[in-house]
């Protein structure tokens, strides 16, 4: 190589394998240059000597350089020894640990057999409902507190928590509901053209949103919006060791924090469920009027014989239930998160995929439920 490396190296063959002197600098620009040149002066020689007496400059550069050495020659049986140095670099050696700055190997774990895992599962799956359970009973008492007395109410963050799952939700809820009508009525004219019945257009979109598409969808968006939202705000303040300050002062965490989010959902999903209904049944006339010249007044009669209150009382009813699911995973998740902003993600992903699939399950059950009605 070209260029003055800024340390000499000399070496010799001993009883004990190869000595090597060096001296000058060791620094990290010149490291790689000195770790080539060692390599090829130890060759095959399984352990290596080496005096730093004559070094006069040494930073972590050396350090790392050492620490190289001592594991390629270690990986085939050998070893590397310091035999003289200064003070100033046997004050640094000392302050390497080789055995945490080289990992060791891991020791091959035994796969759990099927039976294990199986045990491992439903232990956990016990532990899951039982938690449920027992915040379940704390959102019911603190509801029944509120209800009793309304004062004690935390006010101001339940209406800023109803304008954040209420006000700013409406755009994504007007859109979705309007695209769902708009898809459900085309789909139906489809089939309904073939024989003639596209007044019935009216019937089908008007019952499809008013009792399922509307509050599912709703409650879906919610859950992506409001659910991660109350997830991620108490999952931070659980991380930043706020919930456990709140517990030191002797106050409420279910009032305090579940209570607003809570009582705020299920005051605004049904408002924003009937403003999906009617952005959905909006969608539909779109389709009825300009793809099958069907007059807007023709529509809303049709739609008027064929439905009755009740079938927008179901709708209510279960946004009212999705709401309370809802709120309910959302600070159950954040509540359980643990250290690190990567947990904060984890139960915010969950919350998500956790209220979705409750608001579904839900509405089998009611689905089942109104049918043998």
């Amino acid at each position: 190589m070209d260029g003055d490396p800024g340390y000499q190296l000399s070496a010799s063959t001993t009883a004990d394998g190869v000595s090597i002197a060096i001296r000058g600098r060791i620094d990290i620009a010149n490291v790689q240059r000195l770790r080539e040149d060692i390599t090829e002066r130890i060759g095959d020689s399984p352990s290596a000597l080496l005096d730093l007496s004559g070094v006069t400059y040494f930073d972590s550069g050396g350090g790392a350089l050492l620490l190289q050495l001592r594991q390629a020659l270690g990986d085939r049986g050998g070893s590397l020894e310091v035999t003289r140095s200064t003070p100033d670099i046997d004050g640094f050696l000392r302050l390497v640990d080789s055995d945490t700055l080289i990992a060791p190997a891991r020791a091959a774990r035994d796969q759990p057999g099927l039976i294990e895992r199986l045990g491992a599962d439903a232990i956990e799956w016990s532990r899951g409902i039982d938690e449920i359970v027992r915040f379940a009973g704390e959102i019911v008492i603190g509801l029944g507190q509120a209800l009793r007395r309304p004062h004690m109410i935390r006010w101001q963050d339940t209406w800023e928590y109803m304008a954040r799952s209420g006000q700013q939700a409406l755009p994504i809820v007007a859109l979705i509901s309007f695209l769902m009508g708009l898809i459900t009525a085309f789909q139906a004219a489809v089939q309904l053209k073939q024989f003639g019945a596209d007044i019935y257009v009216a019937n089908l979109v008007g019952l499809s949103i008013v009792r399922e598409l509307g509050p599912l969808m709703t409650a879906i968006i919610a859950a992506g919006r409001s659910g991660a939202a109350f997830a991620a705000e108490i999952g931070t303040m659980k991380v930043s060791e706020e919930i456990d300050a709140l517990a030191a002062m002797g106050l409420d965490r279910t009032r305090f924090l579940v209570t607003p989010k809570v009582m705020a959902l299920v005051l605004m999903l049904p408002c924003l469920t009937l403003f999906a209904d009617l952005v959905g049944v909006l969608g539909g006339l779109f389709v009825a009027n300009l793809g099958l010249g069907i007059p807007a007044q023709v529509y809303f009669r049709q739609m008027a014989l064929f439905m009755s209150f009740g079938d927008v009382q179901i709708g209510l009813t279960k946004s009212i239930v999705f709401a309370i699911l809802i709120a309910t995973v959302g600070c159950l998740r954040g509540f359980q998160a643990k250290e690190g902003a990567e947990s904060v993600g984890q139960i915010t992903t969950s919350a998500i995929v956790s209220g979705i699939f409750s608001i579904v399950v839900a509405d089998a059950v009611f689905t089942v439920i109104f049918h043998e009605w």
